[in-house]
């Protein structure tokens, strides 16, 4: 005599597939998803009712218009790359007030750019470095109206600040 325990174990199977018990379980299964689902949007609704930005990011984040720094930087740009001595200076000012309003917004204490930048630790901001490094070629154009400064010193002054700008996602 064969015994097919194959056959056996199925036709149990689809007998406890099709009873009215495991009916009752699954309808049972899915009252309780739902209940633990609706728990979680209310727990959820609850903890976001403060600010929401706390709740997703861990911290208040502020409200920094991408739009109207793509234009600002834009213009800073095209001053940048207009030939003009005088131009280029202003766009090096122009960028590092862009900076430091932008670190004060993030969150960072301090009078100037140069004393936020300094409360920034490392690791935090990408281009830290480089933003350093641009804000020796700044320093130069400040003290020193005077000095003269080479297009590409300032283009590379720029990327700097650029790079900090793009790390922050405020430009594309």
């Amino acid at each position: 005599m064969d015994i097919d325990i194959f056959a056996i174990f199925q036709s149990l199977f689809n007998g406890f597939a099709n009873s009215s018990f495991f009916a009752f379980i699954k309808i049972l299964a899915g009252f309780i998803i739902a209940i633990l689902l609706i728990a979680d949007i209310l727990l959820l609704s609850k903890r976001i009712r403060g600010d929401w930005k706390i709740v997703f990011h861990g911290a208040k984040v502020p409200d920094l218009k991408k739009s109207k720094y793509i234009e600002r930087w834009e213009s800073i740009k095209s001053n940048a790359e207009s030939g003009d001595e005088s131009k280029e200076k202003i766009a090096m000012i122009e960028a590092d007030q862009m900076l430091g309003e932008t670190l004060e917004k993030i969150g960072y204490k301090g009078k100037d750019t140069g004393e936020r930048i300094a409360a920034v630790k490392p690791g935090q901001l990408i281009g830290l470095e480089e933003v350093k490094a641009s804000r020796v070629v700044f320093k130069k154009i400040v003290r020193d109206s005077g000095h003269e400064i080479s297009s590409p010193e300032i283009q590379a002054a720029l990327e700097g600040y650029e790079k900090v700008f793009r790390g922050l996602e405020l430009l594309d």
